[in-house]
């Protein structure tokens, strides 16, 4: 079995959790943040448990695609599922609200597809998930 990659990166964002959930929490807005995604297919119209949504995108030059599942959905927590694509795993995002804006983290845990060594992996997706952190940041702060 591949092995297990653990990541957790969080973010400083000067705006208010509601601002910052409409951004992170939708997935039609993915593409703006995420350097990843390219495109976002919703099986769904709402955002709760069980629903679907499609991805596509790239990552280490390689095209990827790959299906999410909401598991758990709340004002300051979602919680996803990849139900399919190279990499399988869960991918949660949090919102923390204090009086001068929000913390937000993003915590990937899956198995590790076996197309680069496991340390490339842990760096390559550390530093996208942080710089994903800093545009949905820039996209938060710049809309208040």
């Amino acid at each position: 079995m591949p092995p297990l990659l653990d990541i957790s990166v969080s973010q400083f964002v000067a705006a208010s959790a509601e601002r910052v959930r409409a951004v992170m929490f939708d997935p039609l807005q993915d593409p703006h943040w995420m350097a990843a995604v390219n495109t976002v297919e919703p099986l769904a119209a709402d955002l709760g448990p069980g629903t679907l949504v499609r991805r596509t995108g790239r990552f280490l030059g390689r095209t990827l695609r790959w299906t999410t599942e909401v598991t758990g959905v709340s004002a300051d927590h979602l919680a996803l599922r990849i139900v399919d694509g190279p990499m399988r795993g869960t991918v949660e995002y949090r919102i923390e609200p204090d009086e001068h804006g929000s913390r937000v983290t993003i915590r990937n845990v899956r198995r590790a597809p076996g197309f680069a060594p496991r340390w490339i992996l842990l760096l390559a997706m550390r530093r996208a998930l942080r710089a994903d952190l800093r545009r949905l940041q820039r996209a938060v702060e710049g809309s208040t």
